[in-house]
């Protein structure tokens, strides 16, 4: 008999300083691990909101799987099945020294650390990303990817004496190492598909860019090489990730000149992205990194602590920090749960991403085998409190988890403890294999999830 020809599992094309991650493919596999049911592995993702946001229109009136969706979430009925809403958890570490609500609150964000306040005498904690990263982060090309849209350094006042680290960061790699997030998404398009090295990615990329060429070009021989030896299924599942690649190429590299290779850069200036462009941009990069097991670790920053944004596209024209502190004002509270809904809606594209990604086992998709942690800083603007935190818990963690809940953990009475954020990120670590891990003032993980 003919023996079908060995591919490699891990498929890396690699081309003119190009390293070029394919998905997984059935056909790499030999016959006899085919035959074998597989494990596929849980991806990670934690996404950072600004500001709060509007509880009342959050929260749901009933606890369980028979909920119905309020108001934030209307429209996002296909989506209901495939993340949980999660109320009542207490981030008691993120609360500040006196004033510094937003930079406590979001270097607390995955750390649950009580951050020192100080502008310069920085000293936190290590992030439940980067808890991760170490014990399953080098099974993958990138150990974790830190995506954001605001940019920023980590040093002066911004927030009542603390350090713009705390306010600009929630990834840290120990106490005292914020990890820089990447803003500019054809730079974290780079850093995805380019090589090893920064200087010879920089230069191709600029040579590249110069031409109008894509990043496909210069792995096309190896695409062209590899296609016959795949079945039908295969081939068909290589041309839409390589179609998929090349439109988001087209996207970000044509919003301007890329900023380099050098995570933590400011996005380019003369950039045609707008805030909900980029935003989309990243969603899809992280689900194109997940497609080619470039990492299975995310934290994203839809913006800074105290974010300004506007959003004219809502026909809100105030700042989004300022509209959080509504003082009960009727007419700001619905332009802040305006935005919380335009938030949930692109939580929900996000998960359509994932989820459009078949996994390597199975039947299975990308989302299914994630956990996706989505909360804010603080649970109201105008209250700065951090107990009854507002957070999404997406995916299905490879099974381990039970999405289309709405769970309370809200005490029955004000002398009972709070439960912990930190217990629910200890939770997520778990479905990822990460066990016995410990993450700020947690104390185990939670059941009913």
């Amino acid at each position: 008999m003919k023996r079908a020809p060995h591919i490699s599992r891990r498929l890396l094309l690699g081309g003119g300083a190009t390293l070029f991650g394919l998905p997984f493919l059935e056909s790499a596999l030999p016959r006899s691990a085919r035959a074998q049911e597989q494990t596929a592995p849980v991806r990670l993702v934690y996404i950072f909101l600004p500001n709060g946001l509007d509880m009342a229109t959050f929260r749901p009136t009933t606890v369980g799987a028979d909920y119905a969706l309020p108001p934030m979430f209307a429209g996002l009925d296909a989506s209901k099945p495939d993340f949980s809403i999660i109320t009542g958890l207490e981030n008691v570490n993120a609360r500040p020294d006196m004033a510094g609500d937003h930079a406590a609150g979001t270097s607390g964000f995955i750390t649950c650390a009580h951050a020192n306040k100080s502008e310069t005498d920085i000293k936190l904690g290590v992030s439940a990303d980067q808890v991760a990263a170490q014990k399953i982060g080098m099974a993958t090309r990138l150990p974790s990817l830190q995506l954001g849209t605001d940019g920023g350094g980590a040093t002066g006042n911004c927030d009542s004496g603390y350090s713009c680290a705390y306010a600009r960061n929630i990834s840290w790699a120990d106490a005292v190492t914020p990890l820089p997030k990447i803003v500019d998404p054809a730079q974290a398009f780079n850093q995805l598909f380019e090589g090893y090295d920064p200087n010879a990615s920089a230069a191709e990329t600029a040579k590249r860019q110069a031409y109008e060429k894509s990043v496909i070009d210069f792995v096309l021989a190896d695409v062209n090489g590899l296609s016959p030896k795949l079945g039908a299924t295969d081939k068909v599942k290589l041309d839409q990730y390589l179609t998929g690649v090349r439109e988001l190429e087209k996207r970000v590299i044509g919003s301007g000149p890329s900023a380099g290779c050098t995570p933590g850069a400011p996005p380019p200036k003369g950039s045609t992205l707008d805030y909900p462009g980029k935003l989309k941009a990243m969603m899809d990069l992280i689900a194109l990194a997940f497609a080619c097991d470039a990492t299975r670790i995310v934290t994203f920053m839809f913006t800074n602590a105290l974010s300004q944004h506007t959003h004219p596209f809502l026909e809100i024209t105030s700042g989004h920090h300022d509209i959080s502190h509504h003082m009960n004002d009727a007419g700001m509270i619905g332009q802040l749960a305006k935005i919380g809904a335009w938030e949930m809606q692109q939580l929900a594209y996000f998960f359509d991403q994932l989820k459009a990604v078949p996994d390597s086992v199975g039947d299975q998709n990308v989302l299914y085998n994630s956990a996706v942690f989505c909360s804010s800083d603080i649970s109201d603007g105008n209250r700065h409190n951090h107990d009854d935190m507002p957070i999404v818990l997406g995916g299905h963690g490879g099974g381990k988890l039970t999405p289309g809940q709405h769970i309370s953990f809200t005490p029955k009475s004000r002398t009972d403890p709070r439960e912990k954020v930190s217990n629910l990120l200890v939770t997520m670590l778990e479905t990822a294999g990460v066990a016995g891990a410990r993450v700020g003032d947690s104390t185990g993980p939670l059941t009913g999830l």
